[in-house]
């Protein structure tokens, strides 16, 4: 494991870490990495090495070990694996409880997940957008009616400035740092904020568009 993760971390030539990617996904989806704590460890070490790659293939593979892994929390915890699927009374209560919500902040998912929403290469800003938007069925219970606008957003965390600069498309640029004006994406409270007041159908939508869009 240390030798895999050593090769993804430092391995100059793309391929190798493209196949390190495919054994983690492989090993992660065999649920071969031992107990939830080590696991968490496992997939925030990957993730955090991941963020800083250059090669979108690789990228796109840590989407597909982070979805794995929501998978796996979800069922864990005895939510349903669709996120389309209906949810009762009593599992709405334990999604209250946002312990898979406290995992996914821990092990640094969702700094991942936005910034991956501006990657240059569109195949990864499509993945973490399919991602999060199943993340926001599971967890937000409201309707979109009842979101909180823009104007709601003042005590968000930065929530406002991480809404308008994905509208902007330059998360990557302007990621935040500790000026006052980022996202705490470890604080589960903002997490659930976002999930629930950025518009992900939209920017869906826009990065499902054709290259030809602007100039038709």
């Amino acid at each position: 494991m240390a030798k895999l993760q050593e090769i993804l971390s430092t391995d100059p030539e793309g391929f190798p870490r493209r196949a390190v990617m495919n054994v983690f996904t492989m090993w992660l989806k065999e649920s071969c990495t031992g107990q939830l704590e080590e696991t968490e460890q496992f997939v925030s070490t990957v993730v955090q090495t991941t963020a800083h790659d250059l090669d979108w293939e690789v990228k796109l593979g840590c989407l597909e070990l982070v979805q794995i892994f929501c998978n796996h929390m979800f069922c864990r915890f005895g939510l349903p694996e669709c996120p389309y699927a209906p949810i009762s009374s009593a599992v709405t209560s334990s999604i209250c409880q946002n312990e898979p919500l406290q995992i996914f902040c821990r092990a640094n998912l969702f700094s991942f997940l936005f910034r991956s929403l501006c990657d240059c290469d569109k195949p990864v800003g499509q993945k973490a957008c399919d991602i999060l938007l199943a993340l926001k069925s599971h967890f937000c219970q409201s309707s979109t009616t009842d979101l909180q606008g823009p104007g709601d957003l003042s005590a968000g965390h930065g929530v406002h400035w991480l809404q308008g600069t994905l509208r902007q498309g330059s998360l990557v640029q302007n990621f935040p740092t500790d000026d006052g004006n980022g996202v705490d994406f470890q604080d589960p409270e903002s997490m659930m904020l976002a999930l629930r007041t950025i518009d992900l159908v939209e920017l869906h939508n826009d990065l499902n568009k054709c290259s030809d869009y602007v100039e038709k």
